[in-house]
């Protein structure tokens, strides 16, 4: 493809990226573009073809354990081009220069078959579900008090440690931009060392629960409880790991459907270990 053309996306990109992300119809932010950039100037790209933005990719790397590949997309005028191949190779480029051992993504059905060509193996699987908006505010049916509480400032050494363990790599900045544009924040329990946290963020077409991580079933469950407590104007969404079946029955207590399988892959070796069984929701297929 001579007429194809790479390149760092910037700042003044946000808007044409955003307009690309409109049409698949995803559920992230001007605000999450703009995190992802901060988190990796050098590492997000673009393509275009005859100066016509053709596809998007980002990176996100957790130190050398563990990098992200997220917001794979390609203009539909352009698919089947080998676009999504080249922004592809060039992330993966990008992140291989960085000594990263380990490149994971959340792969659908439809990107699956690249990713796999590219020498991606699946680890685990994912389901999106939705909550419609009803009017009524949710509700699990427990009538009781609540255990959790808003999440402060004194909280994050605890919290950061529990997503690292169930994560497999640290990953403060994220985890606190991610909190700051968040709708709810709370940990648990609310009297006792924080076990457990969860995030409730505002998307473009739907409230998004996550991420909700936490060992023990009956914390996580508390949290989601609160987090989802009152929600009813908009849509909600969960990407639930299908390994974490305490999760699985709490979506569906709550009214979820799952719409959409992912499925978790990686390139390179298994350098760090991910806990599907701690984490209730994930934090977004963009980063993890």
């Amino acid at each position: 493809m001579s007429e194809l053309c790479l390149r760092l996306m910037t700042e003044g990109d946000l808007a044409a990226v955003d307009a690309l992300r409109r049409l698949a119809g995803w559920n992230q932010t001007p605000e999450d573009w703009r995190r992802l950039l901060e988190l990796e100037p050098q590492g997000c790209f673009l393509a275009e073809v005859n100066d016509e933005l053709a596809g998007t990719v980002t990176t996100t790397a957790y130190g050398r354990a563990i990098a992200w590949i997220g917001m794979m997309l390609v203009h539909p005028k352009h698919r089947r081009r080998g676009v999504a191949t080249h922004l592809m190779s060039r992330a993966i480029e990008h992140l291989r220069r960085r000594s990263v051992r380990c490149i994971r993504l959340d792969a659908t059905p439809a990107g699956y078959p690249l990713y796999e060509k590219l020498g991606f193996v699946p680890e685990w699987t994912l389901t999106r579900c939705q909550r419609a908006a009803t009017g009524t505010p949710a509700s699990a049916g427990d009538g009781g008090l609540s255990t959790t509480r808003e999440l402060a400032p004194a909280d994050w050494d605890a919290v950061e440690q529990i997503d690292a363990a169930a994560f497999g790599a640290p990953r403060s900045r994220l985890l606190r931009g991610l909190a700051r544009q968040s709708v709810k924040a709370l940990v648990w329990p609310a009297r006792q060392p924080v076990l457990g946290w969860g995030l409730l963020r505002g998307g473009a077409d739907a409230d998004y629960l996550g991420p909700v991580t936490c060992s023990r079933p009956e914390g996580a469950i508390s949290l989601a409880t609160e987090l989802l407590r009152g929600t009813a104007t908009r849509p909600v969404l969960w990407d639930v790991p299908d390994g974490n079946d305490a999760a699985k029955a709490t979506a569906e207590r709550f009214g979820f459907a799952p719409i959409r399988s992912l499925t978790r892959m990686r390139l390179g070796p298994a350098a760090a270990g991910s806990d599907p069984r701690a984490q209730f929701a994930i934090a977004d297929p963009a980063v993890g």
